[in-house]
């Protein structure tokens, strides 16, 4: 089959190059064992960066090279307990009249239908949902054997002023002079109901950055993108907003982000003392390798900020990452706005510091997406690791993000974590454990099993916390996936501060099971595609959901796979006419 030659390039005023996912530049890397944003675990390269990182990684890395399109392979075929009341049923945010379909002659069509990885913030009836979207990357033709995106917006939003009745959509301004922003959203709002925005981007001279937007309007409208930091490695930040521990009339804006270097992977901080407007940043960890593979090496991840309410302390709990089955759980903990940081202590041998945890999922053959922990479903495919990995169509990429929460120094701690010792064995399941410290960090209670044990109900995944405004309440919401494959959206309810989560306060808030879409479809022997394929492979739900509780009111927004969206009728798809699963944003 005769391949068509793909120009990789920005039409605009500013001469910025864009390069399109063909599941080559990413899969080299993912296989290079001193890439950044790859770590060891056992033996094998596991990829850990983000969604975000890979499409920023695809534009510095193909720049305006023509690139081989790929031939592809042959085509392949609750009950509520009433104590929770909840305010009207489940609704889309995100606008479906976004998605779009773009055909072009001798080349696979592009399928713009993801919407997924959440975060949320609400104040009084103002609700601001962000999320990844793939709905605005408009393609044209330049030439018969030609391609060209015009920008590359993958940071999106919905706004409620009506306490979420009613929803508008739109994109997050990127920063002034640029045509990309990378998604890897995280909201929250002031005392004074100005939102704020952190994402990934690229500047003007397509630089990958860590940006931030605010919303001074309910979330109607947004500034455009103020610089935090210029960083070629940066990954995966966190916002979050608090009153300043000495002026308790200000509040403070937090960002904290992973930066991968050749050294390894370090954390970096950003602070605003006027309203974002204005950022100091530094490094405050950068670990370094470890003799004893079982001990913390020189990579770290999903860092996930909080600023306790009341005192005005930071936050920063982190995935520390071995390169052995078990990796850990660690918080940095700031009281004076950031200026010095302390760990919190778990006395666990041999380091007090450390909280050792297994992760979730199978270790699953990505192809062009990497080595990633997921969930799948449906029969297995070819892997390129034969027996010893196994790989599947339908798989959704898991992280291990601690969910957090704190107020007048009483923690709270959530995670997903393995029933095996064994690092992505496909023969494990997973819960969602908690523990809280009452003395700000220093002992923590034993912890508990927070989702019911169901025989049907195998995984329970990329867990989300928050506190209600009694202290007494604490609300977990999760992914269960079931024996079938299928999942839902659970949201586990405990009313005597975490003590005990009763199964009769679990409660579903997905309406039905939804399925997994193709997202690692087989295109050679060592590529794949997402059917989406402006997305990496193995991405579906994103790699986070979202509670928050604000204003009496527990919100909650997930990535969902309800919908469907058919294939257009194409020779080159390998999926050609399949109806299947699609992304959206529901609240």
């Amino acid at each position: 089959m005769q391949s068509k030659r793909l120009l990789l390039m920005l039409i605009g005023i500013v001469p910025i190059v864009v390069g399109l996912w063909l599941g080559t530049a990413s899969a080299l890397q993912s296989n290079s064992e001193n890439a950044p944003g790859v770590i060891k675990k056992n033996g094998l390269d596991v990829d850990i960066r983000s969604l975000g990182r890979q499409i920023a990684e695809e534009i510095a890395a193909l720049g305006n090279r023509v690139a081989d399109e790929i031939s592809p392979s042959s085509p392949a075929g609750g009950n509520i307990v009433p104590q929770i009341q909840f305010r009207g049923g489940n609704i889309q945010v995100n606008d479906p009249s976004l998605d779009n379909i773009q055909v072009f002659p001798g080349f696979r069509p592009f399928v713009k239908y993801t919407q997924s990885e959440t975060s949320v913030a609400a104040y009084g009836p103002n609700i601001v949902a962000a999320y990844n979207s793939s709905a605005n990357q408009p393609l044209i033709q330049a030439s018969p054997t030609t391609l060209a995106f015009t920008h590359r917006f993958l940071s999106a939003f919905s706004v409620s002023n009506d306490g979420g009745k009613s929803w508008s959509s739109g994109f997050f301004p990127p920063l002034p002079g640029s045509s990309f922003t990378f998604g890897d959203p995280a909201l929250d709002v002031d005392r004074d109901g100005n939102f704020y925005f952190a994402g990934l981007g690229a500047n003007a001279a397509g630089q990958p950055t860590i940006q931030v937007n605010k919303s001074t309007d309910g979330g109607r409208t947004w500034s455009a993108a103020v610089l935090v930091q210029q960083d070629n490695g940066s990954d995966k930040e966190w916002l979050a907003v608090g009153p300043d521990p000495v002026d308790r009339a200000r509040d403070n804006v937090y960002v904290t982000w992973s930066s991968f270097q050749t050294s390894g992977v370090q954390l970096r901080f950003g602070r605003s003392v006027d309203g974002g407007a204005t950022w100091s940043t530094k490094t405050i960890l950068a670990p370094a390798a470890n003799p004893n593979p079982a001990l913390p090496q020189n990579g770290l991840q999903f860092s996930n900020t909080y600023v306790d309410k009341v005192t005005g302390t930071v936050y920063i709990p982190f995935l520390h990452f071995s390169n052995s089955d078990q990796d850990f759980i660690r918080i940095l903990i700031s009281n004076d706005a950031g200026e010095t940081f302390r760990f919190a202590t778990f006395n666990v041998a041999p380091d007090p510091t450390l909280l050792p945890i297994t992760s979730a999922g199978e270790l699953t053959d990505c192809r062009s997406g990497g080595l990633r922990l997921t969930i799948h479903s449906g029969p297995e495919q070819p892997s390129r690791f034969g027996a010893a990995v196994r790989s599947f169509r339908n798989a959704s990429r898991l992280t291990t993000q601690p969910a957090f929460a704190a107020r007048n120094g009483i923690l709270d701690l959530a995670w997903s974590n393995s029933t095996s010792l064994i690092f992505g064995d496909r023969t494990s399941n997973s819960n969602i454990k908690f523990m809280r410290s009452t003395d700000g960090g220093n002992t923590w209670s034993s912890p508990i099993q927070v989702n019911p044990s169901v025989a049907a109900d195998t995984q329970h995944v990329l867990p989300s916390l928050s506190l209600d405004a009694g202290p007494n309440d604490v609300h977990i919401g999760y992914y269960t996936q079931h024996t079938d494959g299928t999942l839902d959206v659970d949201l586990a309810n405990s009313n005597d501060r975490g003590v005990s989560f009763p199964s009769n306060r679990t409660v579903r808030l997905t309406g039905s099971p939804m399925s997994l879409p193709p997202t690692n479809v087989t295109l050679s022997a060592t590529t794949s595609t997402n059917y989406d394929r402006t997305i990496q492979p193995c991405y579906a739900l994103g790699e986070y959901m979202s509670v928050r509780s604000a204003n009496g009111s527990t919100h909650v927004l997930w990535g969902d796979t309800h919908n469907s969206v058919t294939q257009p009728v194409n020779a080159l798809d390998p999926i050609s006419g399949l109806t299947h699963p699609q992304e959206d944003v529901v609240y």
